[in-house]
Parts: C-alpha cells; sequence; structure tokens
C-alpha cells in the first residue's frame, strides 16, 4: 500500500461506520511551489478507523524515509491489534496508540543507524483514530471515544456546529516561548520559530507523545494537516471552506490556496466527516 495514493472521490468510496454514524474522508499531498520533493506522507485506512499525516525532515531522502515509515508502522500496529483497540476502554487504546508512535520511533531510528546518509531524519505525526464498526468486530463498542496521537506541528483541527477548534499542540520552539510567556503570538520570530520543533519521530528511540481521548459528534469534520497548509490559511478560511459538502472539493481547494500563497512548503489535506 501506497501512503501517498490520492484516495477516490469520496461520493464513490463505500460508507463506514463510527458509532452507527457514516463516515467519508478526502486527502491530498502536493509538492508545493518551491520543493523538488515530497516529504509528507499520510494514511487514510477506515477499515480500521485510522488517519494520519506525516511531515517529515532531514535532508532530500531523509524525510521522505521518514514519513512513509510513519504513517506504515502505525497502520501495521493499529491492524494488528485492532480488535484490543475496539474492545478496549479510552485509556488502554492511549497506550496502544503512543506504543504505536514509538513503534516507528524505533523503526525510523534503526533504519537511519543502517543508513548512514539518513542520520537524523525524523517526522511529525498526527493520528485520529475512530473505533469503527467492521464485519470482523460486528456491533458498536462500549465506548464510543476516538483518540489522537500527536508528535510535531502537524495539526488535527474540529469543525463543530460553526466552530472551530485546534485539538492538538505545536510542539515547535514558538510555541513553548509562547505559553512560557517570552514572546506574544505577534512576534517578529515568530514565523523563524514556528519551523523548529522539539519533538519529532524517529530521531531516537522514543519519543514523548501527547494523546488523549474525545467523543465525536454527529455532523463533526475533522482537518489533520502538514504545516504546508496550516502556515498559509487562516483558521476562519479553514473553516469556512470545511463547511462545504464536497470534501475532495475542499481539499483540493485548500492546496490550490497554498500553492498561490507562496507554496514554499509541502501541502497535505485530510479531511473527515461524521455526517448525519
Amino acid at each position: 500500500m501506497d501512503p501517498r495514493n490520492n484516495p477516490d472521490k469520496s461520493t464513490k468510496r463505500p460508507l463506514n461506520e463510527w458509532n452507527g454514524v457514516h463516515m467519508r474522508h478526502a486527502a491530498g499531498s502536493d509538492v508545493g511551489i518551491v520543493r523538488e520533493n515530497n516529504q509528507d506522507a499520510y494514511l487514510a485506512e477506515p477499515g480500521v478507523g485510522l488517519y494520519m499525516v506525516a511531515d517529515g525532515m532531514g535532508g532530500r531522502a531523509g524525510g521522505e524515509v521518514a514519513s512513509a515509515l510513519a504513517v506504515e508502522t502505525l497502520h501495521a500496529e493499529v491492524t494488528a491489534r485492532f480488535r484490543e483497540l475496539f474492545s478496549s476502554d479510552s485509556s488502554t487504546r492511549e497506550i496502544i496508540m503512543r506504543q504505536g508512535i514509538n513503534s516507528a520511533c524505533i523503526s525510523i531510528y534503526s533504519r537511519s543507524l543502517e543508513l548512514p546518509h539518513l542520520r537524523g531524519m525524523g517526522t511529525t505525526a498526527t493520528a485520529l483514530w475512530f473505533p469503527v464498526r467492521t464485519r470482523v468486530n460486528g456491533g458498536n463498542t462500549t465506548d464510543p471515544k476516538a483518540c489522537i496521537a500527536h508528535v510535531g506541528d502537524s495539526r488535527c483541527y474540529l469543525l463543530r456546529a460553526g466552530l472551530f477548534y485546534q485539538l492538538t499542540c505545536d510542539h515547535s520552539l514558538f510555541q513553548e516561548k509562547l505559553r512560557a510567556g517570552v514572546l506574544s503570538p505577534d512576534s517578529p520570530l515568530a514565523s523563524q520559530l514556528k519551523s523548529v520543533i522539539t519533538r519529532c519521530v524517529g530521531y531516537q528511540e522514543d519519543e514523548e507523545v501527547d494523546v488523549f481521548s474525545f467523543e465525536p459528534y454527529r455532523s463533526d469534520r475533522f482537518l489533520l494537516c502538514s504545516d504546508g497548509l496550516s502556515n498559509k490559511l487562516s483558521e476562519k478560511e479553514m473553516a469556512d471552506l470545511m463547511m462545504e459538502d464536497d470534501l475532495d472539493w475542499v481539499a483540493e481547494h485548500m492546496i490550490e490556496i497554498a500553492k498561490e500563497r507562496g507554496g514554499e512548503d509541502n501541502i497535505t489535506v485530510l479531511l473527515v466527516a461524521l455526517d448525519t
């Protein structure tokens, strides 16, 4: 499976269910205007309820390898432990997702030791998991909570009842100084420090992973994206676009706007909608 494959049109895909609610998704990834290769990767695997965006770093080859390994490893972990994930409570799920991200850390770090030209590579990882109903597990789980696992500065947003929330917290030098009260949001150093991330998957054998559970609601919409998108569109612009019904058009339009505004970085968009 190629994690960069752009899914078929959401209107043509079979519908999947979370807690009796139909789910749709759409995604796209673009190299942008400036870069020669795409170091982003994404995964949309509705059969196991896993959606993920990874933004690699570490030279021309390293970033691509790291992001691909991250999505492949987490997908393998979730698939192998899906029944356990589905039947567990939220605290156990969080442990499993944290272990999955750190398995990706080991995979990437080990590969960098094998191949010297990949030394120092790493990736962000932002993953959203739903306890979806499948033919294997049958009925609904007793715990319908979704789970997010996050490292780095790729983001997960939620649009709910017209309100837009950033669910993840960037692991960047700028955010650390902002939280410490050293810098203000409009600091002239913001653009420079935002690009310096303080956590990544694969630079070392394990990493501190933000993991939390929450209960989705009917009509919720989610956006997972790399910073190639979030640095170019305002939250209002993203929220307004996400209200449109055609998810494929939304993903394509978001990418085009980011490219029109410079496209200096790779741009990845992954949308998930819980229909009414």
